[in-house]
């Protein structure tokens, strides 16, 4: 018996609701983890981030890509967060996601 032909995932397939959400709980992770001191790394890398010249959310985003990699890791991988491989993930932050600060939409 034959399947049909899967439909291949496009960025116009998401629900922007399940976005909304999915960004308000990686901001949630990073704003406890900034409350709590840790990783101490955390509020480093987003005051390096800041004086280097991205804004508070180019900031926030740069480092919730990186939480939402470990995620993905956690999920696909052992099942465990990796502490080391995030703290060098925010250490290398903006790479491999930005270079650059990006002019702020409000500026």
């Amino acid at each position: 018996m034959t399947q049909p032909p899967q439909k291949k995932f496009q960025q116009d397939d998401q629900d922007p609701e399940i976005n909304q959400r999915l960004q308000a709980a990686i901001r949630a992770v990073i704003d406890q983890q900034l409350a709590e001191g840790q990783p101490k790394e955390t509020a480093e890398t987003l005051e390096r981030l800041l004086d280097e010249g991205f804004s508070l959310e180019q900031a926030y985003s740069l480092i919730g890509q990186l939480v939402s990699l470990e995620i993905g890791e956690y999920f696909a991988g052992t099942g465990e967060f990796n502490l080391e491989r995030y703290i060098v993930g925010l250490g290398e932050l903006p790479a491999p996601f930005g270079t650059s600060p990006e002019p702020d939409e409000d500026d």
